[in-house]
């Protein structure tokens, strides 16, 4: 008896392969663990001063355009949402400063050939200050492992 593979049933390998490249280990979002909780008249908005400081803990290293680039995405986010928040009494200057303490950026090339290989890893607290007494707003931990295989593993970056 022969095995003949028809036109149909290579389509529907090469599908099958696809799906299984481009599956992989991550999953939603972390969710934030809070460890100081805002209080709701603190929320930013429109007329608030944010700035956004990524600092790291020694031996932890972060390039200092990844440094800029993951500001620059805050900062864009930030100012997107403070359009959402009722306007405070009167405007306030606000820091937010990321602190990374785990970071390894994973290797692309291995994501590519099996989910779960050259894993991105970042874990940190951010702290949102109110400026210039430099008081506490809120503050929360966060953790996020990136995993997936395929062609999006490899072209996702931290």
């Amino acid at each position: 008896m022969k095995f003949r593979l028809q036109a149909g049933s290579i389509g529907m390998c090469v599908a099958v392969a696809g799906v299984a490249l481009l599956s992989g280990c991550a999953g939603t979002p972390p969710a934030p663990t809070i460890t100081h909780k805002m209080v709701v008249n603190e929320r930013v908005s429109q007329p608030d001063t944010v700035t956004v400081r990524i600092e790291n803990d020694p031996g932890v290293e972060v390039l200092p355009a990844t440094k800029e680039r993951v500001s620059e995405k805050i900062q864009a986010r930030i100012d997107a949402r403070k359009l959402t928040n009722p306007a405070a009494q009167e405007p306030r200057t606000l820091e937010v400063v990321v602190h990374v303490t785990r970071y390894e950026k994973g290797n692309a090339f291995a994501r590519a050939m099996m989910a779960g290989f050259g894993q991105i890893h970042i874990d940190g607290s951010i702290t949102l200050y109110r400026m210039p007494d430099h008081s506490v707003v809120e503050e929360f931990a966060l953790a996020k492992t990136f995993a997936w295989g395929g062609i999006y593993g490899a072209a996702t970056t931290i």
